[in-house]
């Protein structure tokens, strides 16, 4: 089976999985490490807030709002 980035085409390793790329968090399909992008969202948590990170592809990256 032929994994392919989903931004460059690239050919990806299945057994390179969070070494040479990752899964988009929205979309579900692999993305290489020289075409990922994060997005942050604020959590609440028992004590505390913090900052949660997605990796997600070019496609669903957010649209800047500020």
């Amino acid at each position: 089976m032929e994994i392919r980035c989903v931004d460059c085409k690239r050919e990806l390793k299945i057994k390179d999985k969070d070494k040479e790329w990752r899964e988009c968090f929205f979309c579900k399909k692999p993305v290489c490490f020289d075409d990922i992008h994060y997005v942050g969202v604020w959590k609440k948590g028992l004590y505390d807030e913090f900052i949660e990170v997605m990796p997600v592809c070019k496609t669903c990256k957010p649209k800047k709002w500020r």
